[in-house]
């Protein structure tokens, strides 16, 4: 146990030393959609504005999960409408550096947060270049807050869902209804 906690505080410090040197300025957020010859179509088609995109989930104790990739990566993300941002974990964070998918350009500082026990914690802000939802809709340059545990469930949060128009929610089919703008 010791030797994982001495990780897991190295990892966040080397993290926290490395995102409060950088003074970013504000990224302009690109829409949700883009269009599909930018792509491999090995990727799969993307949608496109004006598109009505299903998105399965599965349910989990009660939590809606959906595939994401961010940067390149596959994982499970919460579809968590009461998050203002988009979350990672530390380990995510870590992992996503050390594969050269989150670079140093990428970090654009520390933000402090109230979160759901209002308790305010300080956490490493970063930009992720892409997210990809269920395959299909492309965000470009979101913001997410990395939690410092190791552990924190992985949201996306407002700071994606903000940029479609409408979202439905098919408890029925255990699917997300997005329409894009």
């Amino acid at each position: 146990m010791r030797v994982k906690c001495r990780w897991v505080t190295a990892a966040l410090i080397v993290l926290l030393a490395l995102f409060s040197s950088c003074g970013r300025g504000e990224k302009k957020r690109s829409v949700v959609y883009v269009e599909a010859e930018d792509f491999d179509t090995e990727v799969g088609d993307y949608a496109r504005s004006g598109d009505e995109v299903v998105i399965p989930f599965r349910e989990e104790g009660g939590l809606k999960y959906v595939d994401v990739t961010v940067n390149g990566m596959d994982v499970d993300m919460i579809f968590d409408t009461g998050c203002s941002s988009t979350l990672i974990s530390m380990a995510e964070a870590n992992y996503l550096y050390q594969k050269g998918l989150l670079e140093e350009g990428d970090v654009l500082g520390l933000a402090q947060a109230v979160i759901a026990d209002g308790s305010i914690v300080e956490n490493a802000v970063v930009n992720l270049r892409e997210v990809v939802i269920g395959g299909q809709i492309v965000c470009r340059d979101v913001t997410a807050t990395v939690s410092a545990n190791p552990k924190a469930p992985l949201l996306l949060g407002n700071e994606v869902l903000d940029r479609v128009a409408t979202i439905e929610i098919d408890n029925w089919n255990k699917a997300l209804i997005f329409k894009l703008k």
